[in-house]
């Protein structure tokens, strides 16, 4: 007889797969960002980076297939890589948005506040973190792909509320 971890399910024909957590970002949408975040990484030689991605769609494959326990501690650590790939993937999206703040991403998510400043505890940049080098790095690509336009429109358009925010940001960041 075959011994099965805690976390996996075993396979039974009676057995019915677990509901999908009811957050609005389902298991596809997750899916889809790790996808995304993975294909966006490819050229990274880090390892670090690619490997949580990895596993995190294993094991959000096993949790659809009713394989995996959302509820697991393995099922948890999926869900959880996920929803911050979801979280950068909105902030991404949002990002030319001033008033871009956790409680939006939160509610796009479908989770609380709470649960998004505790994705992001694990991470290595906080949310404020994460937006300003996001905001920083759009400013840059649109500097170098149109010099001509001024830097106050640049700063308008990557999501900084003023060019004083965007100054700040800059001097901070160097």
């Amino acid at each position: 007889m075959k011994h099965f971890s805690a976390d996996i399910v075993p396979a039974r024909e009676e057995h019915q797969a677990h509901p999908v957590p009811t957050a609005k970002a389902g298991l596809p949408t997750l899916l889809d960002a790790c996808f995304t975040n993975l294909t966006q990484t490819a050229d990274d030689n880090d390892a670090a980076t690619k490997a949580p991605l990895l596993q995190a769609i294993t094991e959000l494959a096993l949790i659809e297939r009713g394989a995996l326990r959302p509820g697991s501690r393995r099922g948890q650590k999926a869900l959880r890589i996920a929803r911050l790939s979801m979280a950068h993937r909105l902030i991404a999206q949002h990002l030319a948005q001033p008033d871009l703040s956790p409680a939006m991403v939160a509610n796009l998510l479908g989770i609380s506040l709470r649960h998004l400043h505790v994705l992001f505890e694990a991470a290595e940049m906080s949310f404020s973190e994460t937006v300003t080098a996001m905001r920083i790095r759009e400013s840059c690509r649109l500097r170098l792909e149109t010099p001509e336009r001024a830097i106050p429109v640049i700063a308008q358009h990557s999501g900084f509320e003023s060019p004083a925010t965007f100054d700040r940001a800059f001097t901070s960041a160097a």
